[in-house]
């Protein structure tokens, strides 16, 4: 298999050939020499390439941390490391988003959670974010270690390159039991002290002028809840490559969609700079004000690990008065995994207990739906859903049926739903 994967590396600039000329930049361990990776120059001042290669053509120390990478991570941690702390991102947004106006004074919360990460990948992310956000809006990163096994605690490491870059707005929190993704976000969010939270996956690069455009809505809407274009980086060449501007949607499965907008649609100068609706997002990252979330519930606590909180706060921010934006100027990069590297509850399907929960909470009369989608789920115990009826009432919040109806009516039980149900 890793063979296989091998083949889809892509050069960084130029051809295959023109790279494979070049020789490869040296590999420096920031596990085993932090001080040297962090003064390593950005990658365009350097004329070398970081991709790996073969196997063939690796040292063998080299081989030893490209397979710990591979088997870690899900993507080329050698290759990551060889980039080094910083490099430039190419803007793959429309040319009008340099001239539009997105003046905000809203003070920013940046939370990272991270459990199993690389360092390269998170450093070179948090060394982006100080280079491409102004200090004037960023009041701080918190960065939320969740109960990494030991050979991936990088709370020492992120202390140190603190320390040596002289960063005062970075704060580093650890838990020794694992939380998981989605109670961690919650507990960082309560130590955040900013107007605005933003939520970023540990393995990103942000591009220039892209936390301006996720506050504007929400200084225009303190209700609103902003996601970026994600734009790919692979996860084996480490290549940033633009992503196709989507709605994020779901199924009733609430398995999550890509909702591609008509062609005709971008013929409109004016759309490509301005937010527009989405039923969904797909929950890694967005912005959205430390109030209104704590309005909202904040995410379910009963939800288990990684999996459905999307579609959670989705729901109730659109049936309780909000709306999910997104924001077409505002680009982050993602590392695309070539799998889930991580290990979930043992004995039980995250993914499908969290999606009940919601189901359960939410979706009302077309909870059916659901459970003809996912049948698996009809042997589970949701819990107690109550917290939801207590939302619902302080905020007065709408029912499934009018988020059907008026925010995604692609959503309507189709054809195929109704002929399984008669079956």
């Amino acid at each position: 298999m890793i063979c296989l994967l091998l083949l889809l590396i892509v050069a960084p600039n130029g051809s295959p050939e023109e790279i494979s000329e070049l020789p490869k930049c040296k590999h420096i361990n920031p596990y085993e020499n932090l001080n040297q990776w962090l003064q390593i120059e950005p990658l365009e001042h350097r004329n070398c390439n970081y991709t790996s290669g073969p196997e063939t053509k690796l040292t063998e120390e080299e081989r030893v941390h490209w397979k710990f990478g591979l088997k870690s991570f899900a993507f080329d941690v050698l290759a990551s490391d060889r980039i080094g702390p910083l490099r430039k991102v190419e803007s793959h947004r429309h040319q009008l988003c340099s001239k539009t106006d997105f003046t905000t004074n809203l003070s920013v919360s940046i939370i990272i959670i991270h459990h199993n990460e690389a360092l390269s990948v998170l450093l070179r992310m948090l060394i982006g974010i100080f280079e491409r956000t102004p200090l004037q809006l960023l009041k701080e990163i918190i960065l939320y270690e969740d109960a990494s096994e030991s050979e991936h605690q990088l709370t020492s490491f992120l202390k140190q390159a603190i320390e040596q870059k002289q960063w005062t707005n970075v704060r580093v929190e650890r838990s020794d039991e694992r939380q998981g993704l989605i109670r961690a976000k919650v507990f960082a969010s309560r130590l955040a002290t900013a107007d605005v939270l933003v939520f970023l996956d540990s393995h990103c690069e942000v591009a220039d002028g892209w936390i301006e455009p996720l506050l504007a809505p929400i200084q225009e809407d303190p209700r609103s809840v902003v996601v970026p274009i994600v734009d790919l980086i692979n996860p084996i060449s480490f290549e940033y490559s633009q992503a196709m501007i989507a709605k994020s949607g779901f199924d009733w499965a609430l398995n999550f969609q890509w909702v591609y907008l008509p062609w005709e649609y971008w013929a409109e100068e004016e759309n490509n700079v301005k937010p527009f609706k989405s039923p969904s997002m797909p929950g890694g990252l967005f912005a959205i004000r430390k109030d209104y979330f704590e309005q909202l519930g904040e995410y379910d606590e009963g939800l288990e690990i990684w999996g459905g909180e999307n579609v959670e706060l989705s729901l109730k921010t659109w049936m309780c008065g909000g709306r999910v934006l997104i924001a077409p100027c505002s680009r982050v990069g993602h590392v695309f995994r070539m799998r889930r590297p991580y290990k979930s509850k043992p004995g039980m399907d995250t993914n499908l207990f969290n999606s009940l929960r919601v189901a359960r909470a939410w979706l009302d009369d077309y909870e059916k739906y659901f459970i003809r989608a996912r049948p698996n789920a009809a042997r589970l115990d949701a819990g107690d859903v109550s917290h939801a009826n207590k939302i619902k009432e302080a905020l007065k919040c709408k029912d499934m049926k009018w988020f059907v109806e008026n925010v995604y009516p692609e959503l309507t039980p189709n054809d195929w739903i109704e002929k399984r149900e008669e079956l």
